[in-house]
């Protein structure tokens, strides 16, 4: 027996000779290893695409290959070890290694576990055991000395608990094949597809081919490029005995596009070899875009076109170098534009919401057990409804509640429903017990988005599914194996899994695929995106765990250095589209911040006409203007290249109208998007307007009575005061600070002043301190009610209400005055059902109801109305109504036409000034003396024509916002042209801060 290595370049035929072979071996039974099981189905079906059946042949992969030895040999057969239990496993051996150094330290790090398992992995493969790397650990230092401890640490374990791996089954495979050679009966054994093959794997064929003719297909020719990462095989497998070698020239007819055929030839290879430039016959496209998700775009909008010129979307492949990264990105946009795709990528388990539920559930439960994670577990779709939540949330916050069992409370309390996932996590014991049930709650989970319509939508739905039942399948390999497992570490290891993106046959879709993937299979179009330095080519960081000084102190293969497997990688890629390649990169990233392309971009433009100029600038613009792609400023499609019918209807809703072709067929399907598309985009919808709704309307008309606060916020804006006001959005959090500390001060100097703790109505020097101490106790008592007492916040907002409340005081005694406040009119309401007193109307459908913080008595009866206000800002003066301040002269005019009082004028008392806490409002000269020791400002002393004007004014702006609101003027209007810093509501009514409302007009649009 022997082997037949058949070489050659990518173009030479080697899929042809193999199955030619495989074909004349049929009557013996032959097997075909293949790189993956996407491959091992492509090759079966070419090989019945005659229509001709195939018995007793085997198409397989590398492991299932091991599995028939070990079958035919009588090997030890058992279940191996798989790989999230072999992490387990590695995970244990180090906490049961003893006197790591240097490594302690990266021990206890996220992925180190991870890392060690593929190092493990790798040893094995390589044929090397424990004993033998203890041995050369010992020349080599202390560091290899504590890898080679953790190796045999592991392997210690997996005997302990009497477990096989598959490396430990391949070494029996390949003992008993070399033990008993006939069992194998000859059967033919061919490779394709594989440019590298582990020591084990070498093993196996060497063992192989003194049993059977063994054939195997490499790229390979005496270049450069594939020398310097590939030269090692070819040698190895070349001085296998009895080695024989076929060499297949590259045949241009392989490949419909000269282009392409000459760029894979040239490569890599010095330019003297190759004299004279290749001419794009179309085989080659460039596509350069702004961003991730603009280069995804771009791609897909390619896509689209192929599929709809005719090319079967199987026939079509996206190659990533790191696909796990983008690979999501690109699911997004081709499920978005409608094209089957199948990204051979996987997605970190947390990532989906199943995998996040679940994290979340088991903190709650057994690990951190914070209120955030119970509220995070109860976020995820299908488990309750989102309004249960919101409402749920806000209780949380506004109790400042921290601890799951906290939580918990306050949910029965809310919904009434036991959360038993959370019990029956805690009832589970340690190990397997807790595995088993956590890999129940994850399918649960999984689930609990189909039991709730329109919890999730689209493909979403089956990745969650996946999601569910990968969580359940690798939790139940762990509870296999019988070892101790602290819910810390369970928590780890969920955070750690994965779940591929798709997982089945890819036939009919286009694949995004790693270049790996796309060695043993050629497609008409393939598109390499992401080519960025540092990207592809990857910047060599070297090994996680040995560095390749390391590797050569253990003897072990040098690691192929990235810049070099890249550059191979890249090339291979250059020989797998039959009709067209796209290279795609990105000029900018999604800010607009250049970015680096890669350097293969630009080796692979050299070998092309017309030659790019030396000048570094130049070249750039030359390149630019020969690709394609998007740029920044591109929101939508361009008509023609819309890749699907919702693409397209956004691309003529967003632009001027176009007369463009659209299909038939696509027409009547088109013709509502495109409706719905021109009425949310039409100028009149892009900003709120009047309230058009009749029902909407009817509710307004019906209004009549309003408080001198809504009024002024509809002064301050009318969108600002119809989303408060009337759509009244509810916060989540607790109230501010600020906002909680005056209303317990409001409350604390309405009950002093009614209850005049000592003789007088208003605090003096002689009484300021009874004054002061009933008021700390009032504020213990108000606060107690309005604020609980288990909040953190609760000590220092009630401090903050009695620095407030005692400064006031203090000032009040300070300033001697002879008004004096009515015990009977503190808190003095009107317009309510309790308040004894109607409401001032200021029209015959509109008028005010409110509630007059206090009313001082002068000596002759005159009415001084005092307004507490918590800020330290407040406005007085004429300007008031200027900015849009109503409250205090309608609390006088009630005063004066519900309460009969004659009106000396009406200030607002700031609370919240520490430096400047003066009154300010409106007032009769006539009183200026009287009020002298409270120091108003001058000019708010207003003559007796000036101060009714101010009043008459203020009844009249009230009465007109009233109407306004009746009639439904809801628009973006704030006061003086200009939000307000504190408004939260920009996101919603989308007005840009610190522009007017409309562009102003130039001169020369006035005059026409």
């Amino acid at each position: 027996m022997a082997v037949e290595l058949i070489i050659g370049p990518p173009n030479s035929g080697r899929t042809g000779a193999i199955l030619e072979g495989f074909r004349a071996a049929i009557s013996r039974d032959p097997v075909l290893v293949v790189p993956t099981l996407d491959d091992a189905e492509r090759f079966e079906q070419e090989l019945t695409s005659a229509d001709t059946a195939v018995l007793g042949a085997t198409v397989c992969t590398f492991d299932r290959l091991f599995g028939l030895v070990a079958a035919a040999t009588g090997a030890p057969s058992r279940p191996a070890l798989t790989k999230v239990q072999r992490r387990r496993l590695a995970r244990e051996a180090v906490s049961r290694t003893e006197g790591l150094r240097l490594l302690a330290a990266s021990a206890r790090r996220t992925g180190f576990a991870s890392a060690l398992e593929e190092l493990l992995s790798e040893l094995q493969s390589a044929r090397v055991d424990p004993d033998t790397l203890r041995e050369r650990a010992a020349e080599a230092g202390p560091y290899e000395g504590e890898i080679a401890a953790l190796y045999a640490s592991y392997v210690d374990l997996r005997t302990e608990l009497g477990l096989a791996d598959a490396h430990s089954l391949a070494a029996d495979a390949i003992a008993a094949l070399r033990a008993k050679p006939d069992a194998w009966e000859a059967r033919p054994v061919f490779l394709y597809g594989f440019d590298d093959l582990t020591v084990e794997q070498l093993e196996l064929v060497r063992e192989l081919a003194g049993a059977a003719p063994v054939a195997v297909a490499l790229p390979w020719e005496d270049r450069e490029v594939l020398t310097a990462a590939r030269g090692e095989l070819f040698a190895e497998l070349r001085e296998l005995p009895g080695a024989t070698v076929r060499e297949l020239p590259a045949d241009a007819s392989n490949t419909e596009s000269g282009t392409l055929f000459e760029l894979e030839r040239r490569f890599g290879d010095p330019p003297d070899e190759h004299p004279g430039a290749i001419e794009n016959d179309g085989g080659l496209a460039l596509l350069a875009s702004a961003g991730e998700l603009a280069e995804a775009e771009a791609v897909g909008s390619e896509i689209a076109q192929l599929l709809d010129a005719g090319t079967p979307a199987g026939e079509i492949a996206v190659v990533l170098r790191q696909p796990d990264a983008l690979g999501p990105l690109y699911r997004r946009v081709l499920a978005r534009f409608g094209i089957p795709a199948a990204v051979q990528a996987d997605l970190e388990l947390t990532r989906t919401l199943t995998g996040a539920g679940l994290l979340a559930l088991l903190e709650a439960a057994v690990g951190a057990r914070r209120a955030t994670d119970l509220l995070a577990y109860l976020r995820t779709p299908g488990i309750s409804s989102p309004s249960r939540i919101d409402w749920f949330e806000r209780g949380l916050r506004r109790r400042r509640l921290r601890s799951a069992d906290d939580a918990l409370e306050l949910w029965l309390e809310r919904d009434g429903r036991e959360l038993s996932e959370i019990e029956d996590l805690r009832r589970a014991a340690g190990g397997p017990e807790l595995l088993r049930e956590a890999a129940r709650q994850a399918r649960w989970i999984g689930e609990a988005a189909q039991r709730r319509a329109g919890a999730v939508a689209g493909d979403e739905r089956s990745l969650e599914l996946r999601a569910g039942a990968e969580l359940e399948r690798r939790l139940l390999e762990l509870a296999q194996v019988e070892m101790p497992l602290e819910p810390r570490e369970l928590i780890a290891i969920v955070g750690e899994l994965t779940v591929p993106l798709w997982r089945g046959p890819t036939e009919g879709r286009v694949r995004v695929i790693s270049p790996y993937r796309a060695r043993a299979r050629r497609v008409e179009h393939l598109f390499v995106c992401s080519l960025q330095d540092g990207d592809f080519p990857r910047r060599d960081s070297g090994g996680p765990l040995l560095s390749d000084e390391a590797r050569a102190a253990l003897a072990l293969r040098p690691r192929v250095k990235a810049e070099v497997e890249d550059r191979y990688l890249f090339a291979l890629a250059l020989s797998r589209p039959r009709v067209r390649l796209w290279l795609s990169w990105r000029s900018a990233d999604d800010e607009g911040g250049a970015t680096a392309r890669s350097p293969y971009v630009d080796q692979v433009r050299e070998l092309l006409s017309p030659a790019l100029p030396g000048d570094l600038e130049l070249r750039d613009e030359l390149i630019a203007s020969e690709a394609g792609g998007r740029g920044l400023a591109e929101a939508v499609f361009a008509p023609a290249d819309a890749p699907s019918e919702d693409e397209l209807a956004r691309s003529l809703a967003a632009g001027p109208p176009q007369e463009i072709a659209v299909p038939a067929e696509v027409g009547a399907r088109l013709e509502a998007r495109l409706a719905a598309a021109e009425a949310a985009t039409a100028p009149a919808r892009l900003r709120p307007g009047p309230l058009s709704v009749p029902a909407v309307l009817d509710a307004m008309r019906d209004k009549h009575l309003f408080g001198p606060s809504t009024l002024e916020e509809y002064a301050l804006c009318p969108y600002k005061w119809f989303v408060g006001r009337e759509l009244d959005p509810q916060t989540v959090g607790p109230e501010e600070e600020a906002l909680t500390s005056g209303q317990v001060a409001h409350k604390v100097l309405e009950r002093l002043y009614a209850e005049q703790p000592e003789e007088g109505a208003r605090p003096t020097a002689a009484t300021l301190d009874d004054w002061l101490a009933r008021a700390r106790e009032l504020i213990a008592e108000v606060g107690e009610a309005k604020l609980p007492s288990a909040r953190p916040d609760t000590g220092p907002t009630l401090r903050r209400v009695e620095g407030l409340v005692l400064a006031f005081l203090t000032d009040e005694a300070a300033a001697d005055v002879a008004y004096r406040p009515r015990p009977e009119l503190a808190e003095a309401s009107f317009g309510f059902d309790d308040s004894g007193k109607p409401a001032l109307m200021l029209a015959e459908n509109a008028g005010v109801h409110g509630m007059i913080d206090r009313i001082d008595l002068g000596p002759a009866g005159e009415a001084l109305i005092q307004d507490y206000k918590s800020g330290a800002k407040v406005e007085g003066g004429k300007g008031m109504l200027e900015k849009g301040k109503l409250q205090l002269q309608l609390y006088m005019l009630a005063a004066r036409e519900l309460w009969g009082l004659d009106l000396a004028g009406g200030l607002y008392r700031p609370l919240g000034g520490t430096s400047d806490r003066r009154p300010k409002g409106l007032l009769r000269k006539s009183v200026k003396e009287d009020l002298a020791a409270l120091d108003p400002r001058p000019y708010d002393h207003l003559s007796d024509e000036d101060f009714d004007a101010a009043l008459d004014e203020a009844r009249e702006a009230a009465a007109e916002i009233i109407g306004r609101i009746q009639a439904g003027d809801v628009d973006r209007r704030p006061i003086g042209d200009r939000c307000p810093d504190y408004c939260t509501f920009q996101p919603i009514c989308r007005r840009e801060r610190g522009l007017p409302e409309e562009e102003p007009a130039s001169d020369e649009e006035e005059e026409q």
